[in-house]
């Protein structure tokens, strides 16, 4: 395969970042994480001290007087948070909920899918979520789902799920700016009903090994591993079946590398890759450069991608990589918590 590319459009600063991340710099980059320490030191004392005051009950959270189930990460985007969002909307609706989703607003692309994917459930995008939730009791919702709510503290939760991807963890990580993650696991795992490991290209070995190391931090959260797999593919004229000969894959996503890799384990021959920021607002020029480094070839995307680049591109050309939630191993312990949500 060749290099992947970074697109004009890609911030150089997000593809630096990324890279000094995962260690690419060697001398420099320990450098600059050394200088970066007392940064990292006030961002970790900042999250104890707000978590501290919600903990302690100086904060509160609002309760709105339906269900509402909360999906969040501790990292920055790459744990699959919205498809397992998606999962639970089903599972609610299978229960004979009348659900919504509620969503920060800080992207599009994602409650675009959630309408894709349920067109009849109602999704509110804005930061308050708390107002969002009293607008979905008004239209007559009666749970709601929050996406990426972890963080979000000012809204009660009844079900809080804390999502671990298994090819990113790390028992020692590295929290903002110094690295992608957001809380520490040893100080915010106790507040998850479950936690669930997700994987996408990882074995199942490798998510039972995380479950492991999981538990000795939080010995009493029960544990779930969810399976993200590719399902096939979907051409954007509507045929499913997989793309033939070589393709070229566009990933606006936060690990194009394991979309990559899903995308070949789905059937695809994946020649090269083409990058752009995580949900990056794809605009004409985009859709130019994207045809321009198919040459001639088929075109594989992730479903988030899609729905910004549906209206850009010649559906003939553009195949979508299609994904299921499989629950490999917590089932009992996720259906006690959600047959015990108030209908």
């Amino acid at each position: 395969m060749k290099a992947v590319a970074r697109s004009p459009t890609t911030s150089l600063g997000e593809e630096i970042v990324a890279r000094w991340w995962r260690g690419e710099y060697g001398f420099r980059g320990a450098l600059l994480r050394t200088l970066l320490t007392p940064a990292e030191a006030l961002f970790r004392m900042a999250v104890w001290l707000r978590n501290g005051a919600y903990d302690g009950g100086f904060l509160g959270a609002a309760k709105v007087g339906i269900p509402v189930v909360s999906v969040g990460n501790l990292t920055v985007g790459g744990t699959g948070k919205t498809p397992v969002a998606g999962w639970l909307v089903d599972e609610l609706l299978r229960r004979g909920h009348r659900p919504a989703v509620l969503h920060g607003g800080y992207a599009d692309d994602e409650p675009a899918l959630h309408r894709v994917w349920h067109p009849d459930v109602p999704v509110f995008v804005r930061r308050d979520r708390v107002e969002s939730a009293r607008r979905a009791i008004a239209c007559g919702s009666t749970a709601v789902v929050l996406d990426d709510g972890f963080q979000y503290r000012h809204l009660h939760k009844d079900v809080e799920i804390l999502l671990v991807a298994a090819e990113s963890w790390t028992p020692r990580p590295r929290l903002l700016p110094n690295g992608p993650w957001r809380e520490s696991p040893a100080g915010s795992l106790g507040r998850a009903d479950l936690i669930a490991v997700t994987r996408k290209t990882g074995t199942a070995a490798q998510a039972i090994e995380v479950m492991q190391e999981l538990r000795q931090i939080s010995p009493e959260t029960p544990l779930a591993c969810l399976h993200l797999q590719p399902s096939g593919f979907r051409r954007g004229t509507g045929e499913r079946a997989p793309p033939g000969g070589n393709v070229l894959a566009v990933a606006g996503v936060a690990q194009p590398a394991l979309f990559a890799e899903n995308a070949r384990s789905a059937g695809a021959d994946v020649t090269d890759v083409l990058v752009f920021p995580d949900h990056h607002p794809y605009e004409p020029r985009d859709a130019e450069r994207i045809l321009a480094a198919a040459a001639g070839r088929d075109i594989v995307m992730t479903a988030k991608d899609y729905v910004k680049l549906e209206p850009l591109l010649p559906q003939e050309r553009v195949w979508v990589l299609l994904q299921r939630v499989t629950v490999e191993t917590g089932s009992d312990a996720l259906a006690r918590i959600l047959d015990g949500l108030p209908a």
